[in-house]
């Protein structure tokens, strides 16, 4: 059941992959949720873009999904909180 809040869920891109074939290779794994909860999508971005200057803001396509960071090969995406346990640490 939704919470009312919303969480950053962490996810690698996969670089590595020879080709995309929608079942066996797939682009993005899911890594795990961050473990800090936000009031507001906008919040979650906000903090976000806080941390992470070197990359184009969050919410910049209005999907609430970052780009790939080169560095780590991670990317955020704004959920709504489930009550799941975040196990990534925070910023």
């Amino acid at each position: 059941m939704f919470t009312g809040l919303y969480v950053l869920e962490v996810v690698k891109f996969n670089t590595q992959m020879d080709s995309f074939d929608g079942l066996k290779n797939k682009r993005y794994e899911h890594y795990g949720y961050m473990n800090i909860k936000f009031k507001t999508k906008e919040e979650a971005c906000a903090y976000y873009d806080k941390y992470n200057p070197h990359m184009r803001k969050l919410n910049f396509y209005g999907t609430y999904e970052s780009d790939w960071d080169p560095k780590n090969k991670l990317l955020y995406i704004v959920r709504e909180d489930y009550d799941i346990n975040g196990t990534i640490k925070q910023f």
